[in-house]
């Protein structure tokens, strides 16, 4: 057993915030190549991530906790089996765990109506958001080749009394699939090979697929659309996949690191946008980015 307490203390407009985490971790070996281990965790935060729920990049912004809000904070259980071969090289485990947040804090339904002279946290709310799954892996620990296979089924929710009408929506990363494939060659000490492929399901994003379209009058007038509300995070993205590989050469005072990002140069779809095409005629378009990138790098170690 492996037990312990976390204090933090966060301050800010004069105002200190503080937080318990409690620890508690069992393990148990009912033989030596099986352990079986189960734990509980609390965990405070005192900076929020606000994102926008139309675009899947690494846009986000993070603000410190003020005004009304209070810190966040997620317990989470876990309970997980682990086995590994008699000479140590292979490896397998798997792991369920359930997480419950709160104070969670995300923009308001049709925030962007506040007045300019109200605070830029009038556009915020606060909820709650739980997450759940379970886990895979199996790996090859020692030798020239190494690296692992990891499969993982979650889900992820969030809900908020001031945003989608009070009703749960899933998160933004609530990818119910996830595969995750790394190795990694040593080929001699100074040497070594290195290719990760990543693939999940896509990210939730909010898509407005219905909008209200004014009456022209004459050539005086063209028209105007608005858009009619919908569920939040409504459509899921295409299954997310790529391949990263890197060469790593070492020498006697660093190493050098040559890496392909998105080697097979899948062009992932990161948004959907409404557009019209050549008839005049609304349709949806995929946004995609990110090609094949190359890059070079050189670590000095001192």
């Amino acid at each position: 057993m492996n037990a312990g307490l976390h204090l933090s203390l966060f301050n800010i407009d004069g105002k200190t915030n503080y937080g318990f985490g409690p620890r508690l971790s069992f393990s148990y070996r009912p033989s030596e190549n099986w352990a079986v281990k189960a734990a509980y965790a609390r965990t405070n935060q005192y900076v929020h991530q606000l994102s926008q729920t139309y675009l899947s990049l690494p846009t986000d912004q993070w603000v410190p906790i003020t005004g009304q809000f209070k810190p966040q904070n997620a317990d989470k259980i876990s309970i997980g089996a682990y086995w590994q071969s008699d000479n140590k090289v292979f490896g397998a485990s798997a792991e369920g765990y359930w997480k419950v947040m709160r104070n969670l804090v995300d923009y308001r339904d049709e925030y962007y109506l506040q007045p300019p002279t109200e605070m830029w946290n009038a556009q915020l709310c606060s909820g709650k958001g739980t997450a759940k799954g379970i886990d895979f892996k199996i790996e090859k620990l020692y030798g020239k080749l190494t690296g692992h296979i990891s499969y993982s089924l979650a889900w992820s929710d969030r809900t908020f009394p001031d945003k989608n009408g009070g009703l749960t929506f899933p998160a933004r990363f609530d990818n119910r699939h996830t595969i995750n494939i790394l190795l990694n060659w040593n080929i001699s000490d100074k040497v070594s090979l290195n290719a990760a492929w990543t693939g999940h399901s896509g990210n939730r994003f909010t898509l407005l697929p219905q909008v209200w379209e004014s009456p022209g009058f004459g050539n005086s007038y063209t028209g105007d659309e608005s858009p009619l509300k919908t569920m939040v995070n409504n459509y899921q993205l295409p299954f997310y996949h790529r391949l990263d590989l890197s060469c790593t050469m070492r020498n006697k005072r660093g190493y050098w690191t040559f890496g392909l990002f998105n080697a097979y140069c899948h062009m992932n779809t990161v948004a959907i946008r409404r557009t019209y095409n050549n008839a005049n005629r609304p349709v949806f378009q995929k946004v995609k980015l990110l090609p094949i990138i190359p890059s070079i790098s050189y670590t000095w170690q001192f």
